[in-house]
């Protein structure tokens, strides 16, 4: 029942992504840095840009474009990060820094007059470069949040998930790809619920994924 549970969860994050991904924000402008500005995996900086971002007069603008130019922000809540493989990329089994399309996600508590709403948005990067923020007017499922201490971070919980996979190869062979990691608090049944955890992805060559999460405390399970 948990792992029923586990994918549910993961299932519906992935619908939320797809939901951001239509069409429903005008195209970035890529920044002028250098490659990936600095990316290194570590996904503090990222979510303090992401942060800076959600706070910008443009999602604000989206905001009001949605639901009328009385509405504003409430609040914002950091919901997810995701670190994905860039199209057609090689990555790196135990380096997140080959990880480069980044999105962090919030929900957004969004007031106009008397009514309340939660709306989502996602910040996306190239590297630490931003791209463009995608805003909806739905909110973001599957995670409750990341808000919790970062006690292990990307490239640590990679090197965690290696070392599951060199004793339980036959279960998650070390040639399938890294191809995405995802921070995040699940919404799963006690005693895992909310806890905040690492997903790691890997390609299993048959059009899924095989999945190792990655707890705070150095846990790493099957999903």
């Amino acid at each position: 029942m948990r792992t029923q549970l586990v994918r549910g969860s993961r299932i519906l994050a992935v619908t939320a992504a797809l939901a951001l991904a239509v069409g429903l924000a005008p195209a970035g402008v890529a920044q002028a840095k250098e490659k990936d500005c600095g990316w290194s995996g570590n996904v503090i900086p990222l979510m303090e840009r992401a942060d800076r971002q959600v706070k910008s007069d443009r999602v604000l603008e989206r905001i009001q474009a949605l639901y009328g130019s009385d509405a504003s922000i409430k609040s914002s809540t950091r919901m997810e990060v995701d670190l994905l493989a860039a199209p057609g990329s090689m990555t790196k089994p135990t380096d997140a820094a080959t990880l480069t399309t980044n999105r962090v996600t919030y929900n957004l508590q969004v007031v106009d007059g008397s009514s309340e709403f939660t709306a989502s948005a996602q910040v996306r990067f190239d590297g630490l470069c931003y791209r463009t923020t995608v805003v909806v007017d739905s909110p973001w499922v599957g995670s409750t949040g990341t808000d919790k201490p970062l006690k292990v971070n990307a490239n640590k919980a990679l090197k965690l998930a290696q070392e599951y996979r060199k004793t339980h190869a036959a279960e998650f062979p070390l040639d399938q790809p890294l191809v995405m990691m995802n921070l995040m608090q699940s919404t799963t049944a006690p005693p895992d619920f909310g806890k905040l955890r690492w997903y790691v992805n890997y390609d299993n060559g048959a059009g899924g994924l095989s999945i190792l999460a990655v707890y705070m405390n150095g846990t790493v399970t099957p999903t």
